[in-house]
């Protein structure tokens, strides 16, 4: 039947009852499938719900508190009540945030650069045939699985005042003359956390990297040696091109894990001397458990969370470029 009355600009009576037809058909559909894979659903819901309590019921209950006057050093009679964004202006004006943040984007900057360039350079050597080539990737992998304390506290003695191996060596060199309390100062306490955050982190790297080397064809160095290629144009030629998909990968993720990072430097340096090596994380934590400013250090969280869902993304798309190529 032929709707003539329906008013320009409105559906017709055949749209409207088709609509509602359509939307049956599909929660029917749904419904249809969720019976035929629900073994599938009853296995990820256990995953799901544990990742419901322990990863997104945190970030909810973080970003509901940012909204709210949190301070426990001084209550007030009306509990928690919502503030607006006065928990985000007051990190924004707080000046010790901007320069967590600085110090921050300086250590993830350094330390991933070094990581990246120690990596791909012990992946190029242990990629290259040699006797007892095998143990020697094996005990590459050893500095990334010690635990962070052990590693700290074995760098603690190396870098100490008196007793230190780091001041014993860098003074029969000629290099310094008097030793350096390294950890206590601050022009060097934050490059001394850097420099063990590089020494643990570049294995991840190296291994990651040498995967990537073992799946490049040999014919194509053959084919660049015989257009006399050197080893350095080979490198940059062939080999760094290969890698551009795992090497995306790889330095997207240690800039995740860097971002997050907290124990390296906390054990160090405490976030001292003088808040010098003191990354937003510890921002956070000094904001949360020593100020009691719990709205407070849930928005510096905030922005710590957008931070690492900016480079999550980039991850995540550079896995899907990966995928597809």
């Amino acid at each position: 039947m032929n709707n003539d009355n329906a008013l320009p600009g409105q559906p017709s009576l055949t749209t409207q009852q088709a609509e509602p037809a359509g939307r049956t058909r599909f929660w029917r559909s749904e419904w249809r499938r969720l019976k035929q894979n629900r073994a599938a659903y009853l296995f990820i819901a256990p995953l799901a719900l544990a990742v419901g309590l322990v990863l997104l019921y945190p970030i909810l209950k973080a970003a509901l508190m940012s909204f709210q006057y949190w301070k426990v050093a001084k209550p007030i009679a009306d509990g928690h009540p919502f503030v607006g964004f006065d928990n985000y202006a007051a990190v924004m004006d707080s000046g010790y945030f901007w320069q967590s943040l600085g110090i921050t984007f300086l250590y993830i900057f350094v330390t991933v650069v070094l990581r990246f360039v120690l990596g791909i350079g012990t992946a190029v050597l242990l990629n290259t045939p040699f006797k007892g080539r095998g143990l020697v990737r094996a005990l590459v992998i050893i500095p990334w699985a010690v635990p962070e304390v052990v590693t700290c506290l074995v760098f603690i003695l190396m870098f100490d005042y008196q007793f230190g191996v780091v001041n014993d060596v860098l003074i029969k060199m000629n290099i310094l003359s008097n030793p350096l309390a390294f950890l206590g100062e601050s022009d060097t306490a934050l490059w001394s956390a850097m420099i063990v955050n590089v020494w643990k982190g570049f294995p991840f790297a190296a291994i990651m990297l040498l995967a990537g080397l073992q799946g490049i064809p040999k014919d194509h160095y053959e084919a660049a040696s015989i257009d006399g290629a050197s080893a350095w144009k080979q490198f940059t030629s062939v080999t760094l091109p290969a890698l551009k998909p795992v090497s995306v990968i790889v330095f997207l993720l240690l800039v995740i894990w860097t971002v997050k990072d907290f124990g390296i430097v906390y054990v160090l340096t405490g976030g001292g001397p003088s808040r010098a090596t003191e990354l937003l994380t510890i921002f956070i934590y000094r904001a949360g458990f020593k100020s009691f400013d719990f709205g407070l250090a849930a928005a510096a969280g905030m922005f710590l969370l957008l931070i690492s869902v900016v480079f999550t993304v980039l991850y995540m798309k550079a896995t899907k470029a990966g995928e597809s190529a």
